[in-house]
């Protein structure tokens, strides 16, 4: 018995052993197998060294179509090409006007058109049910899949690459293809991974093996890039911000001015109004608006995120509000810009009287001394913000972009819902509780308003009680500065104003009580005009770089500086803003009140500075290096160069109001001073450093009063 289970073991033993020298020699015969990325194998079988220029080859060129096929996907929002169904399994309705289509053409007669990730899909005149939609690509699995679409784009334009393998024949290879392309991309965790199955017999000289498989990882995390752009695609779907932003730029840049868009809502007391508005230039002027403003939003947590602060409260929550905040997962090593283009159409309604934008003009039966001038106006906006995700480091530091358009709905001055009913303009109501006489029972109230410069009584300064949006005129004080009134009571959070032209308005919180006398003075700060110049202290550019000299210089005749100020006004002073353009060494007119002040100066020349093409080399691997070419540049009349400009914060006294002018100090990098050889497209880069110059030499750009 004993023998016997002796023979058994040894039975047993021989039968394990002769089963692993199979596995082994089946290994051996068909070629191990090695996992490159999570679910994807690809064999290692060794081939002659003889045959490793064909490896390369089909390795290299594998590795020009894969990053081609990307880089249009980055362009593209996800897919190769929108024109070709054939690969992206998607059909896109285009026009002219980005607005009524599912993709935005990035400039006029261009072929390069970029897919809405979200728009609304309904005509921009539905009403009722309004459909959204989004052109996003699924990443994988389905058939209009990113990883798909590559797929197909390679083994469409992978033979052009390889040529009938006509440059290896001519070193004596002999090729022969078993099998058809087969491309298998896979989007992986930092990069992305292409296998190719591509069964071939090659052959030198006396030397033959058989190929069935290359692969190629290209280093681009093409998922967290895909991740962030669905991101920030789901915060508009959610939250609209774009349309939100849209009405507080609307809200920021609108008075009762000519100048400045027509406001949401405002009323004057006036017989008649002198202020009135084109159509076509409020769409213009919401246009440059648009170009101005959306380049300023920022995402929470990127790479090129930058939180500025400042002391005014309002311009703060402003700044703020175009911050986009990303959820959960930062992307500290990817970036994020956001762009409006002044030649991507927009659609635009406001509801004016034909092309006239007009107040709906009112009298009162109760007062008839007094006129009533209400401004109303509802905004149709809809328009497409190209958003680019870019990672400066992908793709061996040659950089990678991806794109995708959003689009802003706005209708009746909101966020457009998926029910819209477009409002009518409203009526004027002749009276009100607020208004009406017989409500006005508190105690006497003595408003007194005195010139915050002169100390002087103020004549002629109306005096207004306004409570939720709605304003009644009080009255005007006397030769003394002085108006004793009744109010009506019982409006709590109720805000008096005292406005005179060439002044600037003041309020302030007010409760009047039936029982309690109240007085209430107000300084008002007046407006004077000012005679303003502008000055540039020069850039230059030397053997160590662009340096500042401090060198005072007179415009050119052919140069023109657009100066903004915009007045740091407390909450319960107006808003104000002043502007001027000066050409050249003229001299012009400014108003100007005491106050701190942003000042905001931009400049162009209009003379001809032409930037050459350079050939420049590029290190592209540890011994390899690639000659590239930047592109030449010409500035002229019609494109003139962005010379210099100043972004600071200014304090203007009431003795500086006294002299009689005030001369600005711009920065200038005198690229015009620049021999045109020596000149290089980087040295454009100067005018995004205006706002670090100002802040580094602030000391040296003081305005001068004289």
């Amino acid at each position: 018995m004993i023998k016997k289970a002796q023979v058994s073991i040894f039975i047993i033993l021989g039968i394990v052993i002769l089963a692993a020298a199979a596995v082994v020699f089946y290994i051996n015969s068909a070629g191990q197998k090695e996992e490159i990325a999570p679910g994807v194998f690809i064999s290692t079988k060794e081939i002659p060294t003889q045959l490793d220029p064909v490896n390369s080859f089909i390795t290299q060129c594998l590795d020009d179509v894969a990053v081609r096929g990307l880089k249009l996907i980055g362009e593209h929002g996800g897919y190769i090409d929108i024109s070709s169904p054939e690969l992206t399994k998607q059909n896109f309705k285009t026009s002219d006007d980005p607005t009524e289509s599912d993709a935005v053409a990035f400039a006029p007669q261009s072929d390069l058109k970029i897919p809405y990730w979200w728009y609304l899909e309904s005509g921009n005149n539905c009403q009722g049910t309004c459909r959204f939609a989004s052109k996003r690509p699924p990443l994988r699995d389905e058939d209009n899949s990113i990883e798909k679409q590559l797929n197909r784009y390679i083994e469409k334009n992978l033979p052009e690459c390889i040529n009938n393998f006509e440059s290896l024949k001519e070193q004596g290879f002999e090729i022969n293809q078993l099998s058809a392309i087969k491309a298998d991309t896979k989007v992986a965790e930092s990069d992305v991974v292409v296998v190719l199955d591509y069964n071939l017999q090659a052959k030198k000289e006396d030397i033959t093996s058989t190929m069935d498989q290359f692969f190629v990882r290209v280093p681009v995390d093409l998922q967290k890039i895909y991740n962030l752009a669905t991101e920030i695609t789901n915060l508009q779907q959610k939250y609209r911000f774009l349309e939100r932003q849209t009405m507080n730029l609307i809200s920021s840049f609108s008075s009762v001015d000519k100048n400045k868009l027509p406001p949401v809502t405002d009323m004057r007391f006036e017989f008649g109004s002198t202020t009135s508005w084109r159509k076509s230039d409020v769409k213009n002027n919401i246009i440059q608006v648009l170009t101005s403003y959306i380049p300023l939003f920022q995402v929470d947590g990127t790479k090129n995120f930058n939180r500025d602060f400042y002391s005014s409260e309002l311009k703060q929550r402003l700044y703020d509000s175009m911050i986009v905040p990303v959820a959960d997962q930062k992307y500290n090593d990817l970036g994020v810009t956001f762009n409006y283009l002044d030649f991507w159409p927009l659609y635009f309604n406001i509801n004016c009287n034909g092309e006239i934008c007009q107040p709906e003009s009112a009298s009162s039966n109760l007062l008839a001394f007094i006129g009533l001038q209400r401004y109303d106006f509802v905004y149709d906006i809809s328009f497409p913000a190209l958003v680019e995700v870019f990672d400066e480091d992908a793709l061996n530091g040659q950089g990678y972009k991806f794109n995708f358009f959003l689009e802003a709905n706005v209708r009746n001055n909101k966020e457009l819902k998926s029910e819209f009913v477009p409002l009518q303009a409203a009526n004027v109501p002749i009276t009100s509780f607020l208004c009406d006489l017989s409500n006005r029972n508190s105690a006497d109230v003595t408003i007194k308003a005195v010139d915050a410069v002169e100390s002087k009584p103020l004549s002629d300064v109306s005096v207004t009680l306004g409570v939720a949006g709605e304003n009644c005129y009080i009255g005007n004080t006397d030769e003394n500065g002085t108006l004793v009134a009744k109010f009506p009571t019982g409006t709590a959070g109720a805000v008096v104003s005292l406005l005179k032209p060439d002044y600037i308005s003041k309020s302030q919180l007010f409760d009047a009580s039936p029982d309690r006398k109240l007085s209430v003075e107000a300084k008002l700060d007046p407006i004077k005009d000012k005679k303003i110049a502008v000055k540039k202290k020069l850039l230059e550019k030397t053997s160590r770089g662009w340096e500042f000299t401090n060198q005072i210089s007179d415009l050119k005749p052919d140069e023109e500086a657009f100066v903004t100020l915009t007045r740091l006004s407390p909450l319960t002073e107006e808003d104000f803003d002043t502007v001027a353009s000066i050409q050249g060494s003229n001299e012009e007119q400014i108003r100007l009140a005491p106050g701190k002040y942003e000042v905001n100066i931009n400049m162009f020349l209009r003379e001809n500075i032409r930037i050459p093409e350079k050939r420049i080399k590029k290190r592209t691997g540890l011994f390899s290096e690639e000659e590239f070419t930047t592109p030449g540049f010409e500035f002229n009349e019609n494109n003139p160069y962005p010379s210099g400009g100043l972004r600071m914060n200014v304090t203007i006294t009431e003795d500086d109001l006294k002299k009689d002018t005030v001369t600005f100090f711009a920065i200038s990098p005198a690229l015009e001073n620049v021999p045109e050889q020596q000149r290089s497209i980087d040295d454009l880069n100067q005018a995004a450093k205006i706002e670090e110059y100002s802040r580094v030499f602030a000391s040296l750009l003081k305005p001068v009063f004289q």
